[in-house]
C-alpha cells in the first residue's frame, strides 16, 4: 500500500485490564512510541512506560462523556501518523473486542497509513478471572458468549437466542441496563435463580464483586455497584476461586519516581499499582559548556543526573574533564545514580533534604570556589537560601522541569489503594487535582516538604520516612503495614 505518512505509522496496542497485562510486544511499541493516544479506563501505570518526551493524548470515552468523538480520534491518529511520528493507540482490553479498533483501522487504511496490531487481554475474560469466576468450566459451561451491553441504535442482540444459550453471558458496558437484561432473560425463558455476578472495577484499587441470581441481582446492586462493570450470568457465577490477595500500594508522582519505586518494592510481594501524574522535561539543549569550569557541581535528583550524562554524552565529553570538579549530591540515591555514569560524589548530607545539603556545602566549599546547583527549574527554595546567607558563591542551571499529565476527561476518580506513597509535594498537589482518595488510605512521604504538603491536602497524619529516599521509603512501608 503506498503512504502519505512520511515514515510516521500506527500501532493498535490492547492494554489489558491493568500495567501487568499489557503484552510484553505491547509493553516494546509504547516504549518507542512517539505520540500515545490513550483510553480514560486504562490503568495510569501504563503511562509511565511511555519516553520521556513523548506526547500522551487522552481520548477516552466514559458512559457518553467523550473527550474526543471518534471520527476526530481517527482524525488525530492519521494527522500525527503524517507529521511522521511512531503513534500507539494505547486501548483497553483488546481493541477489536468491543473497542472499535476495526474503525480505526478502517481510517488509517483509507488515508494511506502504515499500521499494525498487538492483541491484547480482554475484560471479558482477565476480570471475571481475577475476581474467581472461569468463563468455561467443565460441567457447568462449554462456551461463553461476549454481548455489549448497549449498541449504537439502543437495543440488545436476539434475546430468545441469548436465553436459549447453555453457556456463560458476558456483558460489557452495560450496568444502566442490568434491570433490562435480567428481565429480559427471564421474559425469555432463563431461570430466575439463575446466577449472575456483577463485576465493578477490576483490577483496580476499588474492584468489587457482587452475586445473586436473575432475580435478587438488581436489588443487590443497588446502590453499590459502580462503572465500569462486567455482569455475567451462568452456573459459573455461583463460583468462587479467587487467588490470595496481596496488600495495595500505590505510588505517585513523575514517572521515573514510579518506577524506582515500584522496583523497590518488587522484592515485598505487594500488589503495586502505579499512576503517574507528572512528566519530566528536559531542558538540558540550554546548558552551556563552561559548567566544566565550576569548582563544585550539585545534583538534587536521580532525574537531573541522568540528564546531566545525556548532556555529556550528546556532546562527547570526556569525563577527564571533571576531574577539578567536586559532586555532591542530595541523598543515597542521587549518589547512585552518579555511581552508574561512572562519578562518586564528593559529599552527601546526612539528612537527604535541600536545607542540609545548603549546610553542608557552607562547610565544605573553599573561599573563592563557585557552585552550580544542576537541578528542576522549580526547586526547593531551602537550598539556594542556605548557600546565600552562608555567603557561598553559586548559579542555577535547570536541567529539566516537571509538569503535570494530561488527566484523563471526566470527575475525578476515586482510589483506595490501602497505602499512598507521594515523592514530592508538586506531586501531592497534581496528585489531588487529579484524583480523591477514599478514607482509611494510608499516606507515606518521601520526606517532611512532601508530608506538609500532604497535610495542607486534608491528610491528618502522613507518615514520613526517616531516610529520605527510595530505599527509605521501602523500608518504611513495612513499618506502616505492619
Amino acid at each position: 500500500m503506498e503512504s502519505n505518512s512520511k515514515d510516521g505509522n500506527v500501532c493498535l496496542v490492547g492494554a489489558g485490564c491493568s500495567a501487568g497485562l499489557l503484552t510484553l510486544e505491547g509493553l516494546d511499541r509504547l516504549r518507542q512510541a512517539q505520540v500515545v493516544l490513550y483510553d480514560a479506563l486504562l490503568d495510569p501505570a501504563l503511562l509511565a512506560e511511555m519516553p520521556a518526551g513523548a506526547e500522551a493524548i487522552p481520548v477516552g470515552k466514559r458512559c457518553g462523556r467523550h473527550s474526543l468523538k471518534q471520527a476526530e480520534i481517527n482524525e488525530l491518529l492519521v494527522a500525527k501518523a503524517r507529521e511522521g511520528k511512531r503513534v500507539v493507540r494505547l486501548k483497553g482490553g483488546d481493541s477489536f473486542v468491543l473497542g472499535r479498533g476495526g474503525e480505526e483501522l478502517q481510517a488509517l487504511q483509507a488515508a494511506g497509513i502504515p499500521y499494525d496490531i498487538v492483541p491484547g487481554v480482554t475484560s471479558a475474560v482477565a476480570v471475571p478471572e481475577h475476581l474467581g469466576i472461569p468463563v468455561t468450566h467443565r460441567g457447568l459451561a462449554r462456551s461463553f458468549t461476549v454481548v455489549t451491553g448497549h449498541t449504537q441504535n439502543g437495543d440488545l442482540e436476539d434475546w430468545q437466542a441469548l436465553a436459549d444459550l447453555k453457556g456463560t453471558l458476558v456483558f460489557l458496558m452495560g450496568l444502566g441496563q442490568l434491570p433490562h437484561i435480567c428481565e429480559s432473560l427471564r421474559q425469555r425463558g432463563k431461570a430466575p435463580e439463575t446466577p449472575v455476578s456483577v463485576l465493578c472495577g477490576g483490577y483496580s484499587t476499588r474492584q468489587l464483586r457482587l452475586d445473586g441470581t436473575l432475580d435478587t441481582i438488581v436489588e443487590k446492586a443497588q446502590g453499590k455497584a459502580f462503572a465500569p462493570a462486567i455482569i455475567l450470568v451462568g452456573p459459573v457465577a455461583a463460583l468462587h476461586l479467587e487467588a490470595k490477595t496481596r496488600p495495595g500500594v500505590t505510588v505517585t508522582g513523575s514517572r521515573s519516581f514510579c518506577r524506582q519505586v515500584a522496583g523497590a518494592l518488587e522484592p515485598l510481594e505487594l500488589a503495586v499499582t502505579q499512576v503517574p501524574v507528572l512528566e519530566v522535561e528536559p531542558l538540558i539543549d540550554q546548558l552551556p559548556t563552561s559548567i566544566l569550569g565550576a569548582a563544585w557541581l550539585v545534583f538534587t535528583s536521580r532525574n537531573g543526573v541522568r540528564l546531566f550524562g545525556k548532556w555529556l554524552q550528546q556532546h562527547h565529553i570526556d569525563h577527564r574533564k571533571l576531574a577539578g570538579s567536586w559532586l555532591a549530591a542530595i541523598g543515597e540515591g542521587t549518589a547512585d545514580e552518579l555511581a552508574n555514569l561512572g562519578f562518586t560524589a564528593d559529599l552527601v548530607p546526612e539528612t537527604y533534604t535541600a536545607e542540609a545539603l545548603g549546610k553542608a556545602l557552607a562547610k565544605a566549599v573553599a573561599p573563592g570556589e563557585r557552585c552550580l546547583l544542576l537541578r528542576a527549574e522549580e526547586g526547593s527554595p531551602d537550598l539556594p537560601r542556605v548557600l546565600r546567607e552562608a555567603g557561598v558563591e553559586f548559579a542555577e542551571l535547570p536541567l529539566y522541569r516537571i509538569r503535570p499529565l494530561a488527566p484523563a476527561a471526566g470527575e475525578k476518580p476515586e482510589l483506595a489503594p490501602g497505602t499512598l506513597i507521594f515523592g514530592s509535594a508538586k506531586g501531592v498537589h497534581t496528585f489531588f487535582e487529579q484524583y480523591t482518595l477514599a478514607p482509611g488510605t494510608k499516606v507515606l512521604c518521601i520526606g517532611p516538604i512532601t508530608a506538609k504538603a500532604a497535610r495542607a491536602e486534608g491528610i491528618a497524619e502522613p507518615a514520613c520516612a526517616t531516610v529520605h529516599s527510595v530505599a527509605g521509603l521501602a523500608r518504611a512501608l513495612q513499618e506502616v503495614q505492619a
